[in-house]
């Protein structure tokens, strides 16, 4: 299956920068997450208007000279979140849809679980750049917003491609592809990560319920037929187990 959508030229532009930087300095890369997350929090609480350099600086406990070696402003702290929570989501999902022999079913059940495991891993980054959308400036607004389309873009695709298909049932795909995205972005608002479920698994229910929400008639029993199928081969499998044992 391939997917395509207008814009996604545009989806990888800041991360062959991010990929150079992990594979020429990986410690100075570390460090630098470790700050932006920091940062992030110290964003969320003053605003990105009222926050200063200084302030992050006091946060993280470095001297300003120290934070300038990885950060030149909070302008580009900003954009390094967006990059890590837009853009790279966006080159992914391009990168996936690239793939060929995944059903629409595969590739969207993919594109839910990695997308909500990158999410309930990245810290506070994700809720923080959702509460800083009204004050992101201008030019950074620019890039985010197509960023975020062209996510939402391949979500309709594959709805789109699953409809026609027969996979799933006859939905409007652009409503359907803000529901499946507000069901995956919302668990970044409840989860905890001292809770019981890690987030691989919180992402495969989220994946498993969405996914039952739009399949078809007719792909509902295939996936019937198909789990009667597995349970009657591990009941000979079992039967063969008993008769070796006697």
């Amino acid at each position: 299956m391939s997917i395509s959508a207008q814009g996604s030229e545009n989806a990888s532009e800041s991360t062959p920068a991010s990929r150079a930087r992990r594979e020429t300095n990986p410690r100075k890369e570390m460090v630098r997450e470790q700050l932006i997350d920091l940062a992030a929090k110290v964003f969320d609480e003053k605003g990105f208007e009222r926050c200063s350099m200084a302030d992050i600086a006091k946060a993280v406990g470095l001297g300003r000279s120290a934070l300038y070696h990885y950060f030149k402003s909070k302008d580009e702290i900003l954009t390094a979140i967006i990059e890590a929570e837009a853009l790279e989501p966006s080159h992914q999902l391009e990168t996936l849809s690239a793939e060929s022999g995944l059903s629409a079913t595969e590739w969207l059940r993919r594109a839910i679980v990695d997308g909500i495991v990158r999410r309930l891993s990245s810290g506070s980054r994700f809720v923080t750049l959702s509460r800083l959308e009204a004050q992101i400036p201008d030019g950074l607004r620019v890039v985010y917003n197509r960023s975020r389309r062209q996510i939402y873009d391949y979500y309709v695709h594959c709805l789109e491609h699953g409809i026609a298909t027969g996979e799933f049932r006859q939905v409007d795909p652009k409503i359907a592809a803000f529901g499946v995205l507000g069901m995956a972005n919302w668990t970044s608002r409840w989860y905890s990560p001292q809770g019981r479920n890690t987030p691989e698994e919180i992402a495969a229910i989220i994946a498993d319920l969405a996914l039952a929400s739009l399949r078809s008639p007719s792909a509902r029993e295939r996936v019937v037929d198909e789990a009667k199928g597995k349970v009657e081969a591990l009941r000979e499998q079992v039967e063969e187990l008993n008769l070796l044992l006697r």
